[in-house]
């Protein structure tokens, strides 16, 4: 009986955290352009563009992409309601057996070895702007396409619901957590299952 009463307090607690958490859309990468000239980055989806300031360096290290196997990784990037978008971008060398010329020249792209399996790898933070395609680009498409996560700006409506629902979720988190708390405390102290 007390373990079950445990498992739905558990359920139950913690629904303010899981009312603010941001929305997510996913979106599949399928081709990028590096502009050298102007030093932006132009990544293509399925249904949008983004259009992303980007340094030298790493401009250089995505054009070595057609020479070099790179595996990307993209985390927390955020769009904001103005269509502007952040977020982190590293590249990891996939080939285990390089020259030394090459390894040298990625290093001085700022590729450095800190991960555990000593994988050069080179991470950036990038921000720009979203853009929606409309008919086909004329653009060398990725063989694979890359998965990334976007979270998404909240609606005033949905801002105003969720500001309207957390006094409500803060009132139930602290009905359920703290009797909770003395509740597993006293059967801790009273040994029993």
């Amino acid at each position: 009986m007390y373990k079950y009463l445990i498992m739905l307090v558990l359920l139950i607690s913690g629904c303010t955290a899981s009312l603010w958490e941001p929305e997510y859309q996913r979106e599949s990468l399928n081709g990028f352009y590096v502009k050298s000239d102007t030093r932006e980055l132009f990544v293509t989806t399925t249904e949008t563009a983004y259009l992303l300031a980007i340094d030298e360096a790493f401009g250089e290290a995505l054009k070595l992409s057609r020479q070099v196997e790179f595996i990307p990784h993209f985390d927390d990037f955020k769009l904001d309601s103005k269509n502007r978008v952040k977020g982190s971008v590293t590249l990891t060398v996939a080939e285990k057996e390089l020259s030394p010329k090459l390894v040298s020249h990625l290093e001085s792209l700022g590729f450095t070895k800190n991960n555990p399996e000593e994988k050069l790898q080179l991470k950036r933070q990038v921000t720009g702007k979203r853009y929606l395609i409309e008919g086909e680009l004329p653009l060398e498409k990725l063989q694979n396409e890359y998965p990334i996560l976007i979270a998404q700006p909240r609606t005033f409506t949905q801002t105003a619901g969720r500001i309207i629902a957390t006094p409500a979720t803060i009132t139930i988190d602290a009905v359920v957590t703290v009797p909770a708390v003395f509740l597993a405390a006293t059967i801790m102290a009273a040994g029993s299952p």
